[in-house]
């Protein structure tokens, strides 16, 4: 485990805006913190980073505390807290190579990190003269400067065009495949859809679920059954075949619909194989990231963030 937070609670005089919230990255998750504005996110991330101290709690990277082993514990890590900072007077590289020295590293990984985020291009121009987009990449860089194996981002695509966006995912992919634990908050729930692997919703500083990111859109009943349709060449075979194991059939715009659990559709589908019937699809219903996030937090009034 890269990241565990055990019930941390942090009060800011007499409100309490964080109680008992515990998650976990491992090594090569991508985690994604989602939640109200106000739910109590960059509070936790603060906290996580030894930037707040917590009224309760224990958070450990590393296996190390972040409460009695600070350096330790934030040797590898690299992150984005809101907005960047960084020096305007100086250029991109510059402010690249003074984050490099604080870790012992030079010349040749500034321009590593500055070609992961397509950056070399405009690395000697002073960062006063760096659109919105080109600072989140200048702080990307930063973060990744001294190889962390946990990156922790808040609002990572903040100004960045849909390009960029895809190229910062697409980076973060290759992270994680490569060992990085990821954790990122971001209000974009369609790219949080298809950048993370685990979700982490938040409301009112309690964490209402932890689950991956296939468990929370899957449609499943109390049973652990799916929704399954189906795309096959005899759509009424099909159906009394099914219907002969028990299972309830409906059609609907020419496709056969029936619950079951994964094992069981599994067994279905071998069946009319076997009874030549020819299967073009398969897939089942899923909830949007959207729909399962108004669920968890009862459609809070708060803007999602």
């Amino acid at each position: 485990m890269i990241l565990e937070m055990r019930n941390v609670s942090k009060y800011f005089g007499s409100r309490k805006v964080l109680s008992n919230v515990s998650l976990t990255v491992s090594a090569g998750e991508v985690l994604g913190f989602l939640g109200p504005n106000g739910a109590g996110k960059t509070t936790a991330i603060k906290i996580m980073l030894g930037l707040l101290k917590a009224n309760e709690g224990e958070i450990y990277i590393n296996s190390y505390s972040v409460k009695n082993n600070f350096e330790k514990a934030l040797e590898k890590v690299g992150g984005i807290i809101e907005s960047p900072d960084m020096y305007n007077y100086l250029s991109g590289y510059e402010n690249l190579l003074l984050c490099a020295k604080m870790h012992g590293l030079g010349r040749e990984r500034v321009l590593e990190v500055a070609e992961q985020v397509k950056l070399l291009g405009r690395l000697n121009d002073k960062v006063k003269k760096y659109s919105l987009g080109m600072r989140q990449r200048l702080g990307v860089a930063q973060a990744l400067i001294n190889k962390p194996n946990l990156l922790v981002l808040d609002e990572p695509t903040n100004g960045l065009d849909p390009v960029g966006i895809k190229e910062l995912r697409d980076m973060l992919r290759v992270l994680a495949k490569n060992g990085t634990a990821i954790f990122v908050s971001s209000h974009l729930l369609a790219e949080m859809e298809l950048m993370c692997d685990t979700l982490c919703i938040i409301e009112k500083g309690v964490v209402i679920t932890q689950k991956s990111l296939s468990d929370l859109i899957s449609e499943r009943d109390e049973d652990n059954r799916l929704h399954y349709i189906l795309s096959v060449s005899d759509n009424d075979k099909a159906a009394s075949l099914l219907k002969e194991h028990n299972l309830e059939v409906s059609v609907a715009d020419n496709n056969l619909l029936f619950l079951a659990t994964k094992e069981n559709a599994a067994e279905m589908v071998k069946m009319l194989v076997q009874n030549d019937i020819s299967l073009f699809s398969m897939t089942f219903e899923h909830k949007s990231l959207e729909t399962v996030f108004l669920e968890a937090t009862n459609g809070s009034k708060g803007q999602i963030a």
